[in-house]
């Protein structure tokens, strides 16, 4: 089964409106200010939705939704695992090597400014450039959005995807700009992968554990 690109046109262009906000944002106002903004403003419900939903962003959701593509399709479990293989090695490059200082928000105002932190969530301190989170939340919403040729499926989930990098943000465990760029590698990456597939491919890797191919 192929899946024309055609067909994933909303996801990439919420995606790109969703980058140049973040991009217009920080032009506007530094990473400091709109850290504090977003850090301000709390409430029990969110606290709650953005604690549980940045697990959506998790390595455990990788596995999860690769074991549900064999059964759906070997060639999407198969580019799901290469494109999050290959973001794993360049994010956490960028993190350790590239970047091994960069303070994640608790670090950075740590005697500036006393941010709020949400009960039970533990936060971490270094390595904060890229997230993580944000990238294998792109990768995964992206291969969903593939499941479906219906317009609001394409829309739920690039909605997901954004709703899950940006909690990264409000539980301050990143700042606006490490979720741009790592929403960027992971859509990035999982556009190359399936492109490759997809054009370079064509045919191969076929059927799935429901319909084993003939």
């Amino acid at each position: 089964m192929r899946y024309p690109l055609s067909k994933n046109k909303i996801f990439l262009a919420v995606s790109f409106l969703f980058f140049i906000g973040i991009i217009i944002l920080l032009l506007l106002y530094n990473k400091d200010i709109s850290h504090i903004t977003i850090n301000k403003h709390h409430t029990a419900f969110l606290d709650s939705f953005f604690k549980n939903i940045t697990y959506l962003g998790s390595g455990w959701m990788i596995l999860v939704l690769f074991i549900i593509f064999l059964f759906l399709s070997y060639r999407l479990a198969l580019m799901l695992a290469v494109s999050n293989l290959l973001i794993t090695i360049i994010v956490q490059f960028l993190k350790n090597i590239v970047f091994p200082g960069s303070f994640r928000p608790k670090a950075y105002f740590e005697g500036i400014y006393e941010l709020y932190f949400i009960p039970g969530v533990q936060v971490h301190s270094m390595h904060s450039f890229p997230s993580g989170h944000s990238a294998t939340a792109f990768s995964i919403f992206f291969f969903l959005s593939l499941l479906s040729d219906k317009p609001i499926w394409k829309l739920l989930t690039i909605i997901l995807a954004i709703l899950t990098a940006f909690s990264r943000v409000y539980l301050s465990q990143h700042f606006m700009e490490d979720i741009l760029l790592g929403s960027a590698i992971g859509l990035l990456l999982s556009f190359l992968v399936f492109y490759f597939f997809e054009e370079k491919l064509p045919g191969k890797v076929e059927g799935s554990l429901l319909k084993p191919k003939r």
